[in-house]
């Protein structure tokens, strides 16, 4: 599933190409998605997009009149599957899978979505202010979110502290490949509870959340088998992961193999030596 980077890379992508364009027309080719599609072109055509904001794994495309009154959002899931894809006008006849297009001026954004588990929601009040987008934890990079708020939060819950980050209720972002590789860096197991793990090593673990996802960002978001950027390339941070993946295989920092647990009904990978 599209994690954090790679929502972030895509809106990194979209928004230059697509800010200050007019929607001409939005085309849905199927009903449904997760969610219905009713009435997703309406009161958008001839509005502005005047932004594209990421909230956790969500994207909010907010479109305005000529005054720049804002009027409309679109709040936009990738689920397991999507990827959005710019094309020059005109676009290419869609494929199989090419189920939403929004036809700006000079460029189409178009949605791909094999499995169909994405979304897009049309509101009319900013999805900021209600759920599920209203129950998320804070961003990971918000300054707000300091040493020692992020560890007053986790350690007031017993769960094993890679559950507790991947609930995304404190912190958003910790998808199951960053988790992982976050904890290995900041050397906390993963099967450790999150009130018994200290406000310093806390400390620790939150730049380490914030240098991974960083890195990740930079790389273009995970090798996922799915994912694509919106120029249609691949991400290839999974490529130099330290233990997601690596079952078996030797630590690269002390030679111990790499061992695979099942948390949260999600793959955990650490290294029971250098974790602890």
């Amino acid at each position: 599933m599209p994690e954090l980077p790679e929502v972030e890379v895509t809106r990194l992508g979209l928004s230059p190409a697509l800010v200050g364009q007019h929607v001409l027309a939005v085309v849905c080719r199927t009903p449904k998605l997760r969610e219905p599609l009713d009435g997703l072109a309406d009161g958008v055509e001839g509005l502005t997009l005047v932004d594209i904001r990421r909230r956790g794994k969500y994207l909010i495309w907010v479109f305005a009149d000529d005054s720049g009154t804002v009027k409309e959002y679109f709040l936009s899931h990738l689920g397991r599957s999507g990827f959005w894809r710019l094309w020059d006008n005109p676009a290419p006849a869609p494929g199989k899978h090419d189920h939403v297009d929004i036809v700006f001026e000079k460029t189409t954004a178009r949605l791909t979505d094999p499995r169909r588990f994405g979304s897009i929601r049309r509101m009319q009040i900013d999805p900021e202010s209600v759920q599920p987008l209203s129950e998320l934890g804070a961003e990971p990079f918000d300054e707000t979110l300091t040493p020692e708020v992020f560890a007053a939060a986790m350690r007031k819950h017993k769960q094993s502290v890679k559950e507790v980050l991947m609930a995304g209720k404190v912190v958003v972002g910790c998808g199951n490949i960053y988790c992982s590789e976050s904890l290995f860096q900041a050397k906390i197991d993963p099967r450790r509870a999150a009130n018994r793990v200290s406000a310093d090593r806390y400390g620790v673990l939150l730049g380490k959340i914030r240098s991974v996802l960083a890195s990740a960002i930079v790389a273009g978001g995970s090798t996922l088998r799915d994912f694509h950027g919106v120029d249609g390339s691949d991400g290839y941070f999974a490529l130099t992961t330290a233990v997601y993946g690596r079952e078996g295989e030797a630590c690269r920092v002390c030679g111990t193999t790499i061992k695979r647990i099942v948390q949260g009904q999600r793959a955990t990978f650490y290294c029971p030596r250098c974790q602890k």
